[in-house]
């Protein structure tokens, strides 16, 4: 009696380092899959690029430059940002005279808003766009006095220094033309992981911020040499 005792303790206690053997490598393997998921859940999805909607949504943007130019700047800034300001000040005349209009950059803008105060002024530009004159006007605009370039007024003066047809302008300007558009432009700079202005991808690379122009001369370098 006392040996099938120690038998049957010995083949229970067999059993229990089985089951225990198999919830372990259970739990082991759920924790991996876990893992696994999570890892899959947080990489960051192929999105398309802006240079890449803005070819397949032209009316979306605005295109400055040779459309075979070597290299693609794409622009993403917000009329209300003081930063974008510097930029378009300071930055923005040497890239245009030194690198556009000799036809090595072809420069696009997304027009956008970060914020809904700031919608009117980028319709406005598109608005202006209408005439061939978005550059021209948002050069305007980012050189008024802030507190004036983001009114109806502040459109208007712009539209008349640099010779819009003020009608048609206005027109555009009341009906907000191009709400819908910036709209699309927001989500799609979303996608493409713009989290503030203003915001550059030159080809494959991305910089942030009012760069000076040197820096801009040192990437479109890298292309433009290579």
């Amino acid at each position: 009696m006392a040996k099938r005792r120690k038998k049957s303790t010995k083949s229970t206690s067999e059993k229990r380092g089985t089951n225990w053997l198999l919830i372990g490598g259970l739990t082991i393997g759920g924790v991996v899959i876990l893992f696994a998921l999570l890892y899959l859940a947080l990489q960051e999805p192929q999105t398309q690029t802006l240079a890449e909607y803005c070819e397949s949504n032209t009316e979306n943007c605005v295109v400055l430059g040779a459309q075979d130019a070597p290299v693609t700047l794409v622009e993403v800034s917000d009329f209300g940002c003081p930063h974008c300001r510097d930029f378009h000040q300071n930055t923005a005349p040497g890239i245009k005279d030194t690198y556009v209009d000799n036809d090595q950059v072809k420069w696009v803008f997304v027009p956008y808003a970060l914020r809904a105060e700031t919608v009117p002024a980028a319709n406005a530009a598109m608005c202006a766009a209408e005439q061939d004159k978005y550059y021209e006007f948002a050069e305007t605009l980012f050189n008024q006095a802030t507190e004036q370039a983001l009114t109806r007024d502040g459109f208007l003066v712009a539209a008349n220094e640099i010779g819009l047809d003020e009608e048609a302008f206005t027109a555009c300007l009341i009906d907000g033309r191009y709400n819908n558009i910036i709209g699309d432009n927001q989500d799609a700079a979303r996608s493409a992981r713009v989290s503030g202005t203003p915001t550059f991808f030159v080809n494959d690379q991305v910089m942030r911020g009012a760069q000076p122009f040197s820096e801009f001369q040192r990437v479109f370098a890298s292309y433009l040499n290579s």
